[in-house]
């Protein structure tokens, strides 16, 4: 094993779904092509009525008028590597998600690093579906060359970060899985943030795993949504 990640093993097993404007669920999807050659694009969601008519595609394209639009942006971290926008798994997670009014960000098992070892690095390197070779790897596919792992888009508070202190920044609930193995550098971000002045929320999941909000078979699932409802239903 040399790190190397098979794309064609990972889209072989990725089921893909099409965007829908029949809504499913009281959602409603479409694709916005971003680049035809490399096959990037963007789903969109939007909640919807049982009296609204099926959108019209061209309507939707439209620039918006004045009124105000909540947006919900969900990024998979790992998905310059591996999934897409149409991958099953996230067009369900993302039609569970749509329909909320928030400013704020929601942090899933955020990946940060550094180029210290942290003890559960250390500690759970290799178990719970994660190591840390494959970690290493990925940041090295995203970062610069000639860059490490204290780099800020890495390590927000690291040597080399920027502190937030006055600057204006939305709300944050950042959830921590007890098994992922960069769950120090998660904690450090919430620290980060609250000398920094700024609102945060940590909801730590001791016996949870990394991505256990993809499957609404469990405890941990249910949880995590609860606290996101509060999250962006609260004037604080």
């Amino acid at each position: 094993m040399d790190g190397t990640f098979n794309r064609h093993l990972a889209e072989f097993l990725d089921r893909r779904v099409p965007a829908n404007l029949n809504p499913v669920g009281r959602v409603f999807s479409f694709d916005i092509l971003i680049d035809r050659g490399m096959g990037l694009l963007s789903r969109i969601y939007s909640p919807t009525s049982a009296e609204e008519p099926q959108p019209n595609i061209t309507e939707l394209e439209k620039p918006v008028t004045e009124e105000v639009v909540p947006v919900i942006i969900f990024f998979h971290g790992g998905s310059f590597a591996h999934y897409l926008a149409n991958s099953a798994i996230y067009d369900n997670l993302c039609r569970l998600l749509v329909g909320i009014d928030v400013l704020g960000n929601i942090l899933l098992n955020p990946m940060f690093g550094g180029q210290e070892r942290t003890e559960s690095e250390k500690r759970l390197d290799g178990k719970c579906f994660v190591a840390l070779r494959d970690r290493d790897w990925y940041w090295r596919a995203f970062l610069p060359e000639g860059e490490d792992r204290d780099r800020p888009a890495c390590n927000p508070f690291g040597p080399n970060g920027r502190s937030l202190e006055g600057i204006k920044f939305p709300k944050s609930l950042v959830v921590v899985a007890g098994f992922d193995l960069i769950q120090d550098w998660q904690l450090a971000y919430v620290e980060g943030l609250k000398k920094a002045g700024q609102e945060v929320k940590l909801l730590y999941m001791e016996q949870a795993t990394i991505s256990f909000y993809l499957l609404p078979n469990n405890n941990h699932f249910h949880i995590v949504m609860d606290e996101i409802s509060k999250f962006v239903s609260s004037d604080c």
